[in-house]
């Protein structure tokens, strides 16, 4: 079947967003296969923003048309939530609904989607067959700028404090938006390391990562073009009395060093090698919590990489901080790439690129604006991958194109998903048909009933 096909503009509120799900040469292979591409113009009306990170000649040039009104389409591609009032009846939507774990801030979202009888793909749910998810692109990017802007972060903070660093030649993400000019701007930072040192006053600089999944991947890609020595826990005293100013230390934690069984529990004194610990953490988190108090006295970056659900116990209470931090303020900064508020990190809360950064005090538990130069500061921007908008969304759309001619083509008038002739990753990804939850979402019912 032949569609016209919409491109949404992301809505005021998701600020600094300009990434996409279609590029221009996407949509250029849309309309040479008999599709009509229409897309919002990328310059907001109301506000003069730039939405949307390519121009609107370029998707002129690929013969698509730019309109205010998606009503014509039957099909519209956005990226992030949409506002519900922006949502038009009886279309198919494929956005990022953050809805299937039953989100609180989008259950009006959910709500509306059914009353408007849409038919609703979840890009985060479009899996391969060993059930791992197919869209990784934003999530590596997250890592790429995390990584930048606690740098930046700590740069910034140390100089608040009158201390000069490397750190200072790498600026926010957002500044320079492109991968390969921060690369470079890496590079040198690197090479003033080797030559000049991290600063003489401060302990040699210990990064722990906490996590080792594709967002931890991304930042560790990123470090990497600075001069780095990975180390292990069981040398963290020794590195942090004696190890060399010319280099930066890499501590990957996952599972078995970040928690440990609670004393007293069913699974206290029993060893839990390897893979072992790894499915009891999994499966009785309860038993468990954080083993951060052998990490915290010696890392000047933290980087939570972990996603969290209120089953795993949290990585850094608040109390706890308190507690530690009281005896060790070798932490500077914490790179809360996850952004779960009050999750791992109990005292965290999401942050936007333009105020990326707040600085938490232990000691009475309350939390600034901006780098200051005491405290912990806390980089937790929410959407860290529009930082990269161009790049992140030509990587995003290489990974969605081998789907894209089968999901413009498909039936939405069919009964079900499995009659429309969609991809099976798109079947699985479907959560609503028509305004009704498929079979494998029909557990979400219970996010839209009335309290």
């Amino acid at each position: 079947m032949k569609h016209t096909l919409g491109i949404r503009r992301e809505d005021i509120s998701k600020t600094a967003e300009k990434r996409v799900a279609i590029t221009p040469d996407i949509a250029a292979t849309l309309v040479q296969a008999g599709h009509r591409v229409i897309l919002q113009p990328g310059i907001h009306p109301q506000t003069g923003e730039i939405k949307r990170t390519f121009p609107d000649a370029d998707y002129i040039a690929a013969q698509a048309e730019i309109s205010e009104s998606l009503e014509d389409a039957r099909i519209i591609f956005g990226l992030k939530e949409i506002e519900p009032d922006h949502l038009l009846p009886d279309r198919t939507y494929l956005f990022f609904s953050h809805t299937h774990k039953g989100q609180l801030k989008n259950r009006t979202l959910l709500r509306r989607l059914i009353a408007q009888r849409a038919t609703l793909i979840d890009y985060e749910l479009i899996v391969k067959s060993d059930g791992r998810r197919m869209l990784t692109a934003f999530t590596y990017f997250a890592g790429y700028a995390g990584m930048t802007d606690t740098l930046w972060t700590l740069g910034q903070k140390w100089a608040a404090q009158g201390i000069r660093s490397p750190f200072e030649l790498i600026p926010q993400a957002i500044e320079k938006e492109d991968l390969g000019h921060i690369r470079a701007l890496y590079q040198q930072a690197g090479a003033l390391i080797q030559t000049e040192g991290t600063p003489a006053g401060c302990p040699p600089v210990i990064i722990g990562f906490m996590g080792n999944g594709k967002t931890s991947a991304g930042a560790q890609e990123m470090l990497d073009y600075l001069p780095v020595t990975p180390i292990t826990p069981a040398e963290l005293p020794y590195i942090y009395a004696q190890g060399s100013r010319h280099t930066l230390y890499k501590l990957v934690l996952e599972i078995p060093q970040l928690y440990k069984p609670i004393p007293g529990s069913p699974l206290d004194g029993d060893p839990l090698p390897g893979s072992s610990f790894n499915q009891a953490y999994l499966q009785t988190p309860q038993y468990f919590e954080s083993n951060l108090e052998h990490i915290f006295p010696y890392c000047t970056i933290l980087m939570n990489c972990v996603l969290w659900s209120d089953r795993f116990p949290r990585l850094l209470t608040r109390t706890a901080t308190r507690r530690w931090y009281a005896s060790h303020k070798t932490l500077q900064v914490i790179g809360d790439i996850t952004c779960d508020p009050e999750g791992a990190i109990q005292f965290s809360r999401e942050t936007w690129i333009d105020n990326p950064v707040f600085t938490y005090y232990p000691a009475d538990d309350h939390t600034l604006d901006g780098i200051l130069p005491d405290g912990i500061s806390v980089m937790a921007v929410t959407n860290l991958p529009c930082e990269f908008s161009a790049d992140a969304s030509v990587h995003f759309g290489r990974e969605i194109e081998p789907l894209l001619m089968s999901i413009a083509a498909a039936d939405y008038d069919a009964p079900s998903p499995a009659d429309a002739g969609l991809p099976m990753p798109a079947i699985q990804a479907t959560i609503l048909w028509q305004g009704a939850f498929t079979p494998p979402y029909t557990y979400m019912q219970a996010f839209v009933q009335d309290a």
